[in-house]
C-alpha cells in the first residue's frame, strides 16, 4: 500500500473514531457498535401480510400486463440490472452501460427512457447497439394544477423531471372478445414518476426466473468498477423464497432522525410517531437494492402497496416507504422473502456515497486521487459506485475525464460501423 493510501485510510479511521466518541456522549454507543444496528425497530412494529396484492389487481383480477419493450428482449434465465433512466444526455448512458458491460456482466440491462422522439442526440443509436439492453420508451401522461391540466414532461437536472406528477396508461389490459387484451387507463391517480418506477421494476421483474439475481440502482449517478453479480449466493431452482440485499447510507454521517428530508418523508406518509420511533435508525437507500427475483418482486409489491395506502405526493417518498417496510417489520411475514441482509455504507456491493458529501472522499481513503478508484472501507474497490456526483473531486474526474473519453470511443466506433 502506498503512503497516500495509508495516510488517507488512517485519517478515515480517526474520523470514524471521533464520530463514535461524540455519539457515546449522546448515549448512542450500543446503537453504533451493536450487532442490531440495522435490526427492525422494537419501538414500532406492524403485523405485515404474507403477500402483498399484485399491482394490477386494482384493474381487475383477470387483468394482465401488456407493457412490452420498445426494443430488446428479456432473457428469463439471466441476471438483470433495472434502472429508471429517462431524459439524460448520451454520456450518462455511456457511463452506466459501458462500465457494466466491461465489468464482465452479461445479463440484461433494462432501462426506462424517454419516448423515442424525446431522446437526446445519439442516445437511441447507442442503446440499439447494446445487445443486452432491453429498452422501454415511456410516454407518461402528466398534470399540473392539482391534476386538472395535462402538460408535457418537463426537464430538470439534466433529465426528465422524476418528481413530476404523472400516470402510466396502457400498461395493463383486460381480456377482449377476440382473446387480445384491451389496454386500460392507469388505475392509480397521478404520482411522482420516481414513485411510479417501482411499478415498472415489478413488471420487469416478472420477466425473470425465480432464482435470477436482479439489481435496482439509479442510472444517472452510478457506475461499475467490477461485476456485482460474482459469487452471489443462489437458491436451488424451484425454491419458493429468496434473499434481499439492502444498502445503507453512512451511519456516522446520518440517521433517519438527523436528516430533515428522511424524517419528513416518514412523517407525511405515516406519522410523527413513526418518524420519532425510527429517528436513531440508519438510513437505508431506496435507490440501490438487490435480490433474487422471487424475493425482489415481493418487495416491489410492498413498495407499490405503500403508495396505494398513503397516496403521498411528496418527491422522494419512496425512501420513506423503503425504510418503513424494513424497520416496522412489515416484510417479516412475506413468504417469498427468506432473508434480508442490510449492508452498511462501504461494506457491500453497492457503495452509497451521498451522505459523505461534507467530507472529501479522498481524505477518508474512499477515493484514490492516484488510481481514481472508489474503495470500500476494507480497502477493496467498490463494485458499484452510487451517488458519485456528491463528491466534487470524484464528480470532476468523471465529468472532465471519463465522460469525454467515453464519448470519443463511441464516436470512433460509430463512425467505423
Amino acid at each position: 500500500m502506498n503512503f497516500e493510501r495509508w495516510f488517507s485510510i488512517s485519517k478515515a479511521l480517526l474520523w470514524l473514531l471521533s464520530t463514535i466518541v461524540c455519539n457515546v456522549a449522546l448515549g448512542d454507543l450500543d446503537e453504533i457498535i451493536g450487532a442490531d444496528l440495522f435490526s427492525p425497530s422494537k419501538l414500532y412494529e406492524v403485523l405485515g401480510p404474507t403477500i402483498f396484492p399484485k399491482p394490477n389487481d386494482m384493474v381487475g383480477k383477470d387483468s394482465v400486463i401488456i407493457l412490452e419493450p420498445t426494443f430488446g428482449e428479456h432473457r428469463p434465465n439471466v441476471d438483470a440490472v433495472l434502472a429508471y433512466a429517462e431524459g439524460y444526455v448520451l454520456h450518462h448512458y455511456l457511463l452506466f452501460v459501458n462500465t457494466l458491460v466491461e465489468s464482465g456482466f452479461d445479463g440484461d440491462i433494462v432501462l426506462a427512457v424517454s419516448s423515442l422522439d424525446d431522446l437526446q442526440d445519439g442516445v437511441e443509436d447507442f442503446l440499439r447497439s447494446c445487445s443486452t439492453c432491453v429498452i422501454y420508451a415511456m410516454d407518461f401522461t402528466c398534470f399540473k394544477d392539482n391534476f386538472q391540466t395535462k402538460v408535457n414532461r418537463t426537464v430538470d437536472n439534466g433529465g426528465k423531471m422524476s418528481f413530476q406528477m404523472c400516470q402510466m396508461d396502457n400498461i395493463y389490459g383486460l381480456p377482449g372478445e377476440d382473446g387480445h387484451a384491451i389496454p386500460v387507463p392507469d388505475p392509480r391517480s397521478g404520482r411522482v414518476v420516481a414513485t411510479s418506477r417501482y411499478e415498472l421494476y415489478w413488471i420487469w421483474c416478472t420477466k425473470y426466473e425465480a432464482n435470477s439475481w436482479i439489481m435496482l440502482v439509479d442510472a444517472r449517478d452510478a457506475y461499475f468498477q467490477s461485476n456485482p453479480f460474482v459469487n452471489l449466493p443462489r437458491s436451488i431452482p424451484g425454491t419458493k423464497n429468496g434473499i434481499l440485499y439492502f444498502f445503507g447510507e453512512n451511519t456516522n454521517a446520518t440517521r433517519l432522525g438527523r436528516s430533515v428530508k428522511n424524517r419528513k418523508w416518514l412523517e407525511r406518509a405515516y406519522s410523527k410517531e413513526v418518524a420519532e420511533n425510527f429517528r436513531d435508525k440508519p438510513t437505508i437507500c431506496s435507490g440501490s437494492t438487490m435480490g433474487e427475483q422471487v424475493a425482489l418482486q415481493a418487495y416491489l409489491r410492498g413498495m407499490i402497496s405503500e403508495w396505494d395506502e398513503t397516496h403521498i405526493l411528496q418527491k422522494g417518498a419512496d425512501q420513506g416507504f423503503h425504510n418503513y417496510l424494513y424497520y416496522s417489520g412489515k416484510l417479516r411475514n412475506i413468504a417469498q422473502i427468506r432473508s434480508i441482509k442490510v449492508f452498511d455504507q462501504g461494506h457491500g456491493i453497492i457503495n452509497n456515497l451521498g451522505a459523505l458529501r461534507d467530507q472529501k472522499l479522498s481524505s477518508l481513503g474512499a477515493f484514490s486521487l492516484e488510481d481514481k478508484v472508489v474503495y470500500n472501507w476494507d480497502g477493496k474497490p467498490s463494485p458499484v459506485c452510487h451517488q458519485f456526483d456528491r463528491d466534487s473531486q470524484l464528480f470532476h474526474y468523471i465529468k472532465d475525464s471519463v465522460f469525454p473519453q467515453l464519448e470519443r470511443q463511441w464516436k470512433n466506433r460509430h463512425l467505423t460501423e
